[in-house]
């Protein structure tokens, strides 16, 4: 994977989407005999009836184009199951470095991929969720090569551009809007709008925080880093919901409204790396229901499952035809071949019928793989495959290529 990904970045701007999130095997648990590997994924990470692991991947994304190009890095994470700390002890988390942290995997990760699948690429911005808004995360991933975009979750101590010290909600609320934008809402927990919001962008320094415990940092003296806001004027949503209110924080300058614009697309393109988890559970290869016996056994199959659905994100992006991947990019010359032999039978003798793709471009790949999963509405551009569509066509495609190496 991470061989691939590098090949796919190279000389590419990159957004490397980070984040977390939870396979559990609770349902499962009677069926398995072997914990190897496995652990504690309730909310309360000292609850023992919660059995299962996390998974830290690293999306590859085109900043331009919005294409996935691969996984940069997995991390699998199983927690311990400890007895619960007591109040006068949890100070202390602040005393140990983050390497000897299970939020290491905000910033480890990140610095090996720019180390080997990144690092080709011409500049990758990593982009996190609220839990990534770590002081290490800003110092260690700041350079020429690379910047940081998270989601604010604390009101940090900041030096504003008059030199005076001061706090990020504070600083925000002396500023006032400098464009305003509007953005699609969607979802189950807020109401279907079209949102008005407000956008304020301030530079600012991040001061390190007094009683942290840091192994080494690249900026003593605090961290430049631009911070944008958009809140919603006129909130539109349920009553019990709140109005909608992000706080960026990113070491990228921002200096003009386009560019504030800019890092807030940016951020949106995040949901993507929810739309993989998705995959790897409900709505796509279903892992939480495995018949797999052995923690070790189910870690291995995540990985070859998420190798799987970013090749199916590739195929479902290049259905309209409209990316530039090339099918060598995803599928090796010995898939190719038999997908070349497998277009020839399945297109039909009018137009409509055969694919209309260049064989170089990966739609000319996806249109064959919706076809083997049971896609008939070729014809119909308002009615192009979906997920379970490339699932079924990748699972078919995995088993004629099985006989394909035997026979040929």
């Amino acid at each position: 994977m991470q061989e691939q990904c590098k090949s796919n970045v190279k000389g590419r701007k990159v957004l490397c989407l980070c984040d977390s999130s939870t396979i559990s095997l609770e349902n499962s648990k009677n069926r398995l005999i072997d914990y190897d590997g496995l652990g504690n994924v309730g909310k309360n990470q000292y609850d023992k009836q919660k059995l299962g692991f996390h998974i830290h991947p690293l999306l590859a994304y085109d900043r331009t184009t919005g294409v996935a190009l691969g996984i940069s890095e997995v991390e699998l994470i199983a927690r311990p199951i400890k007895a619960a700390r007591k109040k006068s002890e949890r100070w202390k988390a602040k005393e140990i470095p983050i390497e000897e942290k299970e939020s290491y995997k905000w910033l480890g990760p990140c610095v090996q991929s720019m180390q080997n699948a990144l690092c080709e690429a011409s500049h990758v911005t990593f982009v996190m969720d609220r839990e990534g808004d770590i002081m290490d995360v800003f110092d260690k991933l700041k350079n020429e090569k690379s910047d940081v975009l998270v989601r604010s979750m604390h009101n940090r101590k900041v030096i504003n551009r008059q030199g005076q010290q001061s706090k990020i909600d504070d600083v925000l609320a002396n500023q006032e809007a400098q464009c305003k934008i509007e953005v699609e809402v969607r979802g189950k927990k807020r109401k279907s709008r079209k949102a008005k919001l407000d956008v304020k962008y301030v530079e600012c320094t991040l001061l390190w925080p007094k009683r942290q415990k840091v192994t080494q940092k690249l900026h003593p003296e605090g961290i430049t880093v631009s911070i944008i806001e958009i809140r919603e004027t006129k909130h539109k949503g349920y009553k019990k919901e709140p109005p909608l209110v992000w706080k960026l924080i990113t070491t990228e300058k921002v200096e003009t409204a386009e560019q504030a614009v800019e890092q807030i697309e940016n951020y949106k393109q995040r949901w993507e790396i929810e739309v993989f988890f998705k995959l790897l559970k409900t709505d796509g290869f279903n892992i939480e229901a495995t018949e797999l016996t052995k923690g070790k056994a189910i870690r291995k199959l995540i990985i070859l499952i998420m190798k799987a659905s970013i090749k199916l994100i590739q195929l479902k992006a290049a259905r309209s035809g409209n990316t530039d991947i090339k099918t060598a990019a995803v599928f090796n010359e010995r898939e190719i071949e038999c997908l070349s032999k497998l277009n020839n039978k399945l297109q039909g003798q009018t137009k409509p019928q055969q694919n209309p793709y260049d064989r170089n471009h990966l739609s000319w790949a996806s249109w064959i793989i919706a076809r083997l999963g049971g896609w008939k509405s070729y014809y119909d551009k308002n009615r192009p495959p979906g997920n379970k569509t490339f699932v079924w066509g990748l699972e078919k495609f995995e088993s004629i290529m099985i006989g394909y190496n035997i026979l040929i």
